[in-house]
């Protein structure tokens, strides 16, 4: 019994070591070797601002945790403006984890590291890569804006994500990653400078909520089949887009992809949102989309196109909007008008100002089937409830 008690004793005081209902703050060298006592630490971590550790020459400071495998809370760093390296050797696990205005830091070295809850990096600019051994395959929220980073080695293994948001990351030169899913929503925008070099590739993502891209040279989608919501792409720099096996998406926007000649989905059926196309300033064809059929938001073209070919087209549920400043043939659609087009419709070539669906257009012809030359063509299928319909149906339709 004598020996039992103080045995007793000694892991009560290492549980409570090992335990924290608040935040254990690690203000020096002693707290984290408090911290590395632990292989599992129950509660959260925070590194103080002004972290009491030795300064190199260069007035520098590392931090060096051992031990401790899992953090079940949250692991937070901001504004320790002199910590230039952090490591954690044998970190396996973190609910959360948060870096933030750190000016000088250079080194993350965490090689056990596979599965965070909340990745949220902000402010990094000397932090050029990452170094996480194997890397993190399990994440519910990855967010990284304004870092030094170059590439995203250490996540690029990634399986399971439910967010993932990299934004203003000036040096950042490539995107890959290993997902199959985005259960929430995907958000690339103003890396690489806002110019021309960041490439982006995603080869066996299959399923994904909402996505977004902004100044990317180049995105590749192999493997992607549906999209619930919007797919969308802004102010991008590649020429031909193509997502053979994409057979549905919630919306699919276009808008200011300058350099942008070509757009290939072959297997698209399905737009249960909005289809908007809009100042792409090369795209003189559309004519990629040979399977597609509903529509059941609107249909939304403008730009200096002269040639649409949507030959499966048999339903669009909103508003119709066609409006280009090239020479275009707008009869075959004038023959949509109120069988296939249910809302509001309008098509029109030849436009000096040409605008959205809820912009007005100008023209000089004034007419809505303006530019009849061959340099402007329509391919479109009268589909087969067309002859299904009765005419009060149809009077219906105009009433509603």
């Amino acid at each position: 019994m004598q020996y039992i008690l103080p045995t007793l004793a000694l892991a009560s005081t290492v549980l409570a070591q090992c335990s924290n209902s608040g935040t254990l703050t690690i203000a020096s060298s002693a707290d984290a070797s408090q911290l590395a006592s632990c292989t599992t630490y129950s509660g959260s971590v925070a590194i103080e601002t002004g972290l009491a550790v030795e300064k190199d020459a260069n007035g520098r400071q590392k931090l060096e945790v051992t031990t401790v495998k899992r953090i079940t809370g949250n692991l937070t760093v901001t504004s320790a403006h002199d910590l230039s390296s952090l490591t954690f050797d044998s970190l396996q696990y973190i609910s959360g984890f948060e870096l933030g205005d750190l000016t000088v830091l250079s080194v993350l070295s965490m090689p056990a590291l596979t599965e965070v809850n909340q990745l949220n990096f902000t402010a990094l600019p000397a932090l050029q890569n990452l170094e996480f051994g194997n890397g993190i395959t399990k994440a519910s929220s990855i967010l990284i804006t304004n870092t030094g980073l170059s590439s995203l080695m250490g996540i690029n293994n990634l399986k399971q994500v439910d967010t993932f948001n990299v934004n203003n990351n000036q040096a950042l030169q490539n995107i890959s990653l290993q997902v199959t899913s985005i259960t929430n929503s995907l958000d690339i925008e103003a890396n690489a400078g806002y110019q021309t070099d960041l490439t982006t590739s995603f080869p066996m993502l299959e399923t994904a909520t909402n996505m977004t891209f902004r100044n990317c040279s180049s995105i590749l989608l192999p493997s992607l089949a549906n999209v619930t919501q919007d797919l969308g792409f802004y102010g991008n720099t590649f020429e031909t887009f193509s997502a053979p096996n994409l057979t549905t998406a919630g919306g699919l926007i276009f808008v200011d992809n300058e350099a942008l000649t070509n757009i290939s989905l072959p297997k698209l059926t399905t737009i249960n949102g909005t289809y908007q196309i809009a100042n792409n300033t090369l795209l003189k064809q559309v004519d990629g989309f040979t399977q597609l059929s509903v529509i059941k938001g609107a249909l939304d073209f403008s730009g200096n196109f002269t040639d649409v070919q949507l030959p499966a087209l048999s339903q669009v549920q909103g508003a119709f909007n066609m409006q280009t400043s090239g020479e275009f043939d707008c009869s075959g659609f004038d023959e949509l008008d109120k069988k296939v087009v249910k809302g509001k419709y309008l098509c029109r070539g030849s436009q000096t100002s040409p605008g959205g669906v809820d912009s007005a257009s100008s023209t000089s012809s004034g007419s809505s089937a303006s530019g009849t030359s061959s340099a402007g063509q329509f391919q479109a299928n009268l589909p087969a409830v067309i002859g299904g319909t009765s005419v009060m149906a149809g009077l219906l339709q105009l009433v509603l």
